[in-house]
């Protein structure tokens, strides 16, 4: 790393299997997660803005990693500007839906994601996105594609200024690409769902959870990716005098929830906060498993200061799963009485923007 958030510069040697970021809040941990997440997935998990990755008082960053992929070691480097970023694999610039980085997954574990049953849907869909991305970078360009006309929908209907023909160009794209995401996000629940319920029925024998992907019900009535496109295509024509008035697009994918469920109930209204936060644990654990079995071997796992938050039974859960699969972690603490013994680990303190090994 160089000129990356709060450091000058670092080598950090990473443990095939478990490397632990000791050091107080503020000290730069979760900006080491951050930097491994963005260079396999040329996007941070906490911040849209690149000038916020930059170190104060500079013009550019830069990673570089190792990474070993199929079975060859590639390099990875990344320089960001503000408003510019430049990505190459092995000395060739490449991006990030390549099929050469297939099999690249990452999943990150936080402590607000303990907050997600509870939490706005928007931070649900980002979930949801997020396992997409784990299995199937060409989302990236999907998600992209309807974020743009998204925006440019939204941008005309505050103007005021826009015709019918014009309205419709725009819900031609987001009927086109939202009818592709809605199969996305659909496919990874649906493949999330039975791994779900499995875990968390393992640690709550009385009690079960499940997960399901909502949408409008319009939307939810067609199956087929065709079929979809032409109901939002219709809800979006049909909602076109209340989005003209308020001021933005109300109607698609935007709008969906990951619905959870304790039994038949809503879970941010009848879950208790051990039984909110195990349902977290196993959506997290199914999202690693799911992963690792789409893409052939276990993606990295990033775990953000999350052990502290949890109780010892739902900590054995987590590095018990982490031990039998045998995937990559990094793991930022405060505390190191948090941590059970692990094997083949390595440890690195933190402190100021600086790195050293202990």
């Amino acid at each position: 790393m160089r000129d990356w958030r709060n450091f000058v510069e670092a080598l950090v040697d990473l443990d095939s299997r478990v490397t632990v970021f000791f050091g107080q809040n503020g000290q730069g941990k979760t900006n080491l997660l951050e930097a491994a997440y963005f260079l396999l997935g040329f996007r941070s998990f906490r911040t849209s803005s690149t000038s916020d990755l930059i170190r104060w008082g500079r013009d550019a960053g830069r990673l570089e990693g190792r990474i070993v992929l199929q079975g060859l070691e590639r390099k990875l480097t990344v320089e960001i500007a503000v408003g510019r970023r430049r990505t190459e694999l092995d000395g060739k610039a490449v991006r990030r839906d390549s099929s050469s980085l297939e099999g690249a997954g990452v999943v990150v574990f936080g402590p607000g994601d303990l907050q997600l049953p509870k939490g706005p849907a928007s931070e649900r869909r980002r979930a949801v996105d997020r396992a997409v991305f784990a299995v199937r970078r060409p989302y990236f360009k999907e998600a992209s594609e309807f974020e743009r006309a998204l925006k440019g929908r939204n941008g005309i209907l505050r103007r005021g200024e826009w015709s019918a023909e014009l309205l419709e160009s725009y819900d031609e794209a987001l009927a086109r690409v939202g009818a592709r995401i809605v199969v996305r996000r659909r496919g990874v629940v649906s493949a999330l769902a039975p791994l779900f319920e499995e875990v968390f029925l393992d640690i709550h024998g009385d009690l079960s959870a499940s997960i399901r992907y909502r949408s409008d019900p319009r939307v939810e009535e067609a199956t087929a990716e065709d079929e979809i496109a032409d109901a939002l295509r219709a809800g979006l024509a049909a909602e076109r005098a209340n989005d003209a008035r308020r001021g933005f697009t109300g109607f698609g994918p935007q709008t969906d929830d990951l619905e959870m469920l304790l039994g038949s109930r809503p879970a941010r209204e009848h879950g208790s906060q051990g039984q909110l936060r195990t349902m977290v644990l196993a959506l997290k654990i199914a999202e690693l498993k799911h992963a690792s079995e789409r893409n052939g071997e276990a993606p990295l796992l990033l775990l953000d200061d999350v052990a502290s938050e949890l109780d010892e039974e739902r900590r054995s859960r987590l590095f018990g799963t982490i031990a039998h699969m045998a995937c990559q972690t990094l793991i930022t603490m405060t505390e190191r009485e948090h941590l059970p013994d692990l094997q083949e680990r390595k440890d690195w303190l933190v402190s100021g923007g600086e790195i050293r090994p202990c």
